[in-house]
């Protein structure tokens, strides 16, 4: 059973983040971050490909948490500027509330470079981390016209089907979940804070951040990644120590939804589920 809870980051509880709690059912807990124009729901069809079994004797649960402007959790003011960093630190408030130490960390695109923003802040804490298609250590300076498409989007729901249809690289994707989970859950984001995640990355850059990480990291890349280029996730596992780059073969930006089931088993075999 999936429990919903709400993590407030200030007493007039105006901002807060959404997350969903998995209990007892892995050996370590582990937190998945989302990425940019999306949501918690991105993350189901990797868990019912897993049949996921209630196994109550375990001590690790899984923890599903939204950025802020993305699913449930809060809008971003107009006003408020928006860093990589910034967007961890609700992240890192929320680890240190439910006490989580030696906990694993999985983070999808812009959720990756959140991941990597923990690692470097609080590696003692962090057991292993899965970073699948992630942001590059020196971010991205998107080109003018995507960020025009990002402002057409907030207002054009056909340009955001089209554009989530590109994105994901996902031809066999199920049309209702499609429709019903992708499409809305980009069109909430992108009026909120997707451009502001996207121009983010413009001043984004970890790269002399990284030489004390030594945990054990798994970098995953679609071969047919078309948003984010492999030399940049083939860059972020030399920089790391304990490192390590698997490309993912006839696969999209987002194999969470295009081979949920092959995903499933990389993770548990890294995470050792």
């Amino acid at each position: 059973m999936i429990e919903s809870k709400y993590f407030y980051l200030a007493p007039d509880k105006k901002n807060y983040l959404h997350y969903e709690v998995i209990k007892n059912i892995v050996p370590k807990t582990t937190l998945f971050i989302h990425g940019n124009l999306s949501s918690n729901r991105w993350w189901r069809p990797l868990f019912q490909s897993s049949q996921l079994p209630v196994r109550g004797e375990l001590a690790g649960d899984i923890i599903l948490a939204e950025i802020r402007g993305c699913g449930c959790s809060s809008d971003v003011d107009p006003d408020e500027v928006i860093t990589i960093p910034s967007l961890a630190e609700d992240f890192i408030r929320l680890v240190d509330v439910l006490e989580l130490s030696e906990f694993n960390i999985v983070g999808h695109s812009t959720g990756g470079s959140i991941a990597l923003v923990m690692l470097s802040r609080m590696a003692e804490k962090i057991a292993r981390a899965v970073l699948i298609d992630p942001v590059g250590v020196r971010g991205r300076a998107f080109e003018p016209p995507m960020l025009k498409a990002f402002q057409r989007m907030r207002t054009e729901l056909n340009l955001v089907a089209e554009i989530m249809r590109t994105t994901i690289s996902a031809p066999d994707i199920d049309p209702k979940f499609f429709e019903d989970v992708v499409v809305p859950d980009a069109f909430r984001a992108v009026q909120v804070v997707g451009l502001k995640i996207a121009q983010a990355f413009a001043n984004f850059n970890v790269a002399d951040q990284l030489s004390h990480v030594q945990n054990p990291v798994l970098v995953l890349h679609g071969d047919q990644d078309h948003v984010l280029p492999l030399a940049d996730s083939q860059e972020l596992a030399r920089l790391l120590p304990n490192g390590r780059l698997d490309v993912l073969s006839n696969t999209g930006h987002c194999p969470n939804l295009q081979d949920p089931y092959g995903l499933w088993l990389r993770l548990s075999q890294f995470l050792q589920f």
